[in-house]
């Protein structure tokens, strides 16, 4: 679960506009999604992999690695897209079905 505040055009210090919050006028709700796995926009995978728990960071994510061209919402196409971001807590791993299971140990990550 991640809580957030997505600016345009810079931080707030720098004239940027909030446009989007896990945080609203009754409580923060945080955002939950898996990581790593395209729920997100790329820059949040890339930046949230490593991460702990309780930890806060300020993300500046290219357009690229945002919405792209096309945009989303209230966000236009080719824009950067300024986060501070708190990992407020990590969920349960996924269990593995037999499948799964059988292929990783038929292509370990390590030798």
């Amino acid at each position: 679960k991640t809580s957030y505040t997505l600016y345009l055009d810079g931080f707030p210090e720098d004239g940027g506009k909030q446009v989007d919050s896990s945080k609203r006028l009754v409580g923060d709700k945080p955002f939950e999604f898996a990581c790593g796995v395209s729920q997100v926009v790329k820059g949040w995978d890339y930046a949230l992999m490593d991460m702990k728990e309780g930890e806060s960071r300020r993300l500046i994510v290219p357009s690229d690695l945002g919405y792209g061209d096309k945009g989303f919402s209230k966000v236009p196409g080719k824009s950067t897209l300024y986060f501070d971001v708190t990992l407020s807590s990590l969920g349960k791993m996924p269990e593995l079905n037999d499948e799964q299971k059988k292929w990783l140990d038929e292509h370990p990550l390590y030798d």
